[in-house]
């Protein structure tokens, strides 16, 4: 009896070794890929800050941020690719020499799939947008703070910030945004047993990535950038190919910047 107490106490304190070390790594693996997430968000940010501080200068300096800027973001895109790698096999057609040949594009089928995905999105927009108008009218601002920032710097540096504000809104900014809050995003939180979290959770972050403050005025905000974010998460979800939510979120950026411009200069 004593021999046989002896060795389920043994066999115990095995398993709790075990599951305390199994614990302890899941543990270790949760924060190094909370840090890497960060990191790339840090670099991120700081890309952009530099491109788009650069309005603000003059002469050199001007040039100087925004040399640095571009560089950052090339860096950026190219290390979060490399990262990529790691995780599914359909992006790494986006790594290499950034060769367009070589990028996984959506099919005709997908692309047709993308554009119900957007309809329904910008569908959920608009009803936020009538919501506000008819309930929230008396706080909400006419137009969000992030835009209302735009629009200040593209009136605070003339023709260079109209340009330069215009490639990183359409072009630069969508694939630098999608890379992060889509691809590394799954690469390093995706719930396969529950995806959907993964996608709500990506617009989230991508909705708080895009406020001008944290007060709670500034969460009015925030509903059309979840709506437009999970559009996108879900399409890269779907299609399982980072090209397919860039190209939504070009089209997107694109004709609200076209917009934007048309009434600047009128």
């Amino acid at each position: 009896m004593v021999e046989k107490y002896t060795k389920q106490s043994t066999d115990q304190q095995k398993d709790w070794r075990q599951k305390t070390l199994g614990a302890s790594r899941m543990t270790f693996s949760g924060l190094v890929r909370i840090f890497s997430w960060l990191s790339f968000f840090c670099f991120e940010y700081l890309a952009m800050a530099l491109m788009q501080g650069s309005i603000l200068m003059t002469g050199r300096q001007r040039y100087l941020l925004l040399l640095c800027g571009l560089l950052l973001a090339y860096s950026f895109i190219r290390f979060g690719l490399q990262a990529l790698q790691k995780a599914a096999t359909k992006v790494r057609s986006f790594t290499g020499r950034f060769s367009i040949k070589k990028i996984n594009w959506p099919t005709l089928s997908e692309l047709a799939y993308l554009a119900s995905i957007y309809v329904i999105s910008l569908a959920g927009m608009m009803i936020w947008g009538m919501f506000e108008n008819f309930f929230l009218a008396k706080w909400a601002p006419s137009t969000t703070e992030n835009q209302a920032a735009i629009d200040g710097l593209m009136n605070a540096g003339g023709l260079y910030s109209t340009i330069v504000l215009s490639l990183i809104i359409v072009f630069l900014g969508p694939v630098m945004e999608e890379l992060l809050f889509r691809g590394l995003f799954f690469r390093y939180f995706k719930w396969v047993k529950a995806p959907m979290v993964t996608v709500v959770l990506s617009g989230l972050l991508f909705g708080l990535y895009h406020l001008g403050s944290y007060n709670w005025l500034s969460l009015l905000d925030l509903p059309p950038y979840l709506i437009i974010g999970t559009g996108f998460a879900y399409a890269y979800e779907k299609t399982d190919k980072l090209s397919s939510s860039i190209i939504m979120h070009i089209f997107h950026n694109g004709w609200v910047q076209a917009a934007s411009l048309l009434m600047l200069f009128h």
